[in-house]
């Protein structure tokens, strides 16, 4: 019953039954009306014709009783009355003569009480002289003038007929109309039913294309062809499924496709690994998640440009899915391919859906790897990268995508971190690293605001005598627990939190303070300051040296900026430009960690430079290794002969002292003369090496 009762409740609501209704109504109502105008005009025709016959009926009677009248035969008169009274629709009549007296009554006892006739149809038809009608509730009264021969006015005929017959006569055409409206209601509106049924079907299939348009599959189209604004509905309605798919599917490239490579974007990886991981689950299946990224994109981008980078994007994304296509194929092509997917910028994942074993994956990160060592045409260039990439295997690694993504991304920092071009598993002891990692940097920041940070400083002194002939500053972290902390223990959190420029700018600030300081009291030493290239590459780098000379008071020519040969090899021509306005006002330039880089003779002779520090990976090999040695060696010569002096960093015995003064080396530093000490330390050292030179000058 209760699909019976949906299906005629359904019914009931439709525009069939509404529209059927409506010409329901307008049927009867036309109907009603039609007979309410039909019957008012027969009505009024009835009447005409029964006022008609009545007026002849007395006027008949009056042309043959003026004899009578004039006579005055009652008699003769009242048996023309009895005659006419006998007629069905005449009810009572009376005659008058000219004087209005009643003569004859077919009724003997109004004729008694009457005497003369008051009536003012009968006082209307003497003076007229014409036959007057007056209808009178449902009654029709006429008087009818009687003449004689002579046309002389002798009396009235008044007559009183019934109406009750015209009105039966009215009733009964009125339910012949309402059968007939009635049959006509019952034959025509099926008809008119199945009609509204026939032109309102085009909106049955406009709410169907609804219904399956709105399951998403806007691909339906509507067929109408009624010619009318039906169709012109259904054209609409195309057009707007189309117009709704393209944008849909537009939308959706925006939302799951990244627009450089045309692979899967972020959003889209993290959907079909929760797919993924959950198919795994339950059919107890492995799989693996891979976490790349390029290794010197950003040298790359930044010397072509952003435009070739993308370019760069396209073919690297090629190559990993032509990577990712050959291991499928390699494993039998058996379940679902891998996907490729780029998270932003030079980061890439990958989702191998089902593995065997972790060897296999292995090797599958070695042929990314190979891939993409070869080199890379760009605009007439050969471009090379590496990739470090990172492996989480699940469901041991992690179940979720943000678990699997986190772990992968773990595991290709430590590759990295190992020099990069190389592929690391996720280990248990990655998320404690990464713990700490995060609790140092927070505490790092709280350093920095809690003035924890120190600097130290190392003397370096000449060869030829041994005198202190400057110092490098050098930051320590007095950590509230840990003590004091050299900056291999936090240099590298500090770079990656972004914190590396504001410790920079405050050992700077610091050690110009210091020696400004050791000036005015007689102390004038040279304080070398380590940079790092986020703050050498910042704009107005060197307004704020010349900021930071101009608040502590330490003249230009007493602070020596030391720049790793990576930072001053990275651009060349940027390195001139920020360094030759400070070196015009007297700030003197090292290269630190020299013969460590990749250094361009054609540059050096260039590069607006005073000091070569030398690695101290080379001195402390220098008498065991002779390739050091000659490298140390070269390094001088060439200092030699550019006019630099050189600096000798690691010297921890005499040996190596001996041999870098034998090679012709400057200024030497390290563990030999002092490891780096508090600035009271230092200031005592520099004192009593340089008390000689001291009394010399008070003198």
């Amino acid at each position: 019953m209760a699909p019976l009762h949906s299906l005629i409740s359904r019914f009931m609501r439709s525009l069939v039954m509404k529209f059927t209704v409506m010409t329901a109504l307008l049927m009867i109502v036309t109907a009603a009306l039609l007979m309410v105008i039909e019957n008012s005009s027969d009505r009024r025709e009835n009447e005409a014709v029964l006022i008609e016959r009545a007026g002849m009926k007395a006027q008949i009677l009056a042309l043959n009783i003026s004899d009578d009248i004039m006579a005055e035969d009652t008699t003769r008169l009242q048996s023309r009355i009895a005659s006419l009274i006998e007629r069905a629709d005449v009810e009572q009549a009376f005659i008058t003569d000219a004087r209005r007296r009643i003569l004859v009554h077919s009724d003997p006892a109004n004729l008694i009480d009457s005497g003369r006739a008051a009536d003012p149809l009968v006082v209307m038809a003497l003076g007229s002289g014409e036959t007057r009608h007056e209808i009178r509730s449902e009654t029709l009264h006429v008087a009818a003038p009687v003449y004689s021969s002579a046309n002389r006015l002798m009396g009235v005929v008044y007559t009183q007929s019934s109406m009750l017959g015209l009105r039966a006569e009215a009733n009964i055409a009125m339910r012949r109309h309402m059968l007939t409206a009635l049959f006509a209601l019952l034959v025509l509106l099926p008809v008119a039913a199945g009609l509204v049924y026939a032109s309102l079907r085009p909106i049955s299939k406009l709410t169907e294309a609804a219904r399956t348009a709105s399951s998403k599959s806007l691909d339906v189209r509507i067929n109408v062809k009624t010619g009318d604004e039906l169709e012109v509905l259904a054209n609409a309605f195309n057009r707007m499924l189309s117009r709704i798919d393209s944008n849909l599917k537009r939308i959706h490239r925006l939302a799951y496709v990244d627009l450089v490579t045309e692979l899967p974007n972020r959003e889209r990886f993290r959907k079909e690994v929760e797919r993924v991981t959950g198919k795994a689950a339950e059919t107890e299946s492995s799989g693996a998640v891979l976490f790349l990224d390029l290794d010197r994109f950003k040298r790359v981008n930044d010397s072509l440009g952003m435009g070739e980078g993308d370019r760069l994007l396209e073919l690297v994304a090629r190559r990993l899915r032509e990577t990712a296509r050959g291991f499928d194929l390699a494993h039998g092509g058996r379940g679902e391919p891998s996907l490729v997917a780029r998270l932003g910028g030079d980061e890439f994942t990958i989702l191998v859906p089902q593995v065997d074993s972790v060897s296999d994956i292995a090797r599958y990160a070695q042929q990314i790897i190979s891939a993409i060592s070869r080199p890379f045409d760009i605009s007439g260039h050969q471009v090379f990268l590496g990739i470090s990439v990172g492996a989480a295997v699940f469901p041991q690694d992690g179940a979720e995508p943000e678990s699997l993504l986190r772990h992968a991304d773990l595991a290709m920092a430590h590759a990295k971190q190992s020099g990069g071009n190389t592929v690391k598993f996720f280990e248990p002891s990655m998320n404690q690293s990464a713990f700490e990692r995060l609790v140092l940097e927070n505490e790092l920041r709280d350093a920095v605001k809690n003035d924890q940070l120190v600097v130290y400083y190392q003397p370096k002194v000449r060869m030829s005598d041994g005198l202190v002939e400057g110092s490098e500053a050098l930051v320590r972290w007095n950590h509230p627990t840990s003590g004091l902390l050299t900056p291999g223990h936090f240099i590298e959190a500090a770079e990656e939190s972004g914190l590396i420029g504001e410790i920079g700018d405050w050992v700077m600030r610091k050690a110009c303070q210091q020696a400004a300081e050791w000036a005015s009291e007689g102390l004038r030493l040279p304080v070398a300051v380590n940079v790092s290239a986020i703050q050498f590459e910042r704009p107005g780098f060197a307004d704020s040296v010349m900021e930071i000379l101009e608040q502590t008071g330490l003249p230009p020519e007493l602070l020596e900026i030391e720049l790793t040969e990576s930072i001053a090899m990275r651009d060349p021509q940027r390195v001139i430009d920020q360094v030759q306005p400070l070196r015009d006002r007297g700030v003197k330039f090292a290269i630190d960690d020299f013969g460590t880089g990749h250094s361009s003779l054609s540059y050096l002779t260039k590069m607006p430079f005073d000091v070569f520090k030398i690695d101290q990976s080379f001195v402390r090999s220098m008498a065991q290794d002779p390739h050091a040695r000659a490298v140390v060696e070269t390094i001088l010569a060439l200092a030699k002969a550019l006019k630099l002096k050189t600096v000798a960093e690691g010297v921890e015995t005499t040996e190596q002292l001996t041999a870098l003064r034998e090679e012709g080396a400057t200024l030497a530093q390290g563990y030999l003369f002092s490891k780096p000490v508090p600035c009271e330390d230092f200031e005592a050292y520099a004192r009593a090496s340089l008390a000689d030179e001291i009394r010399a000058a008070s003198a």
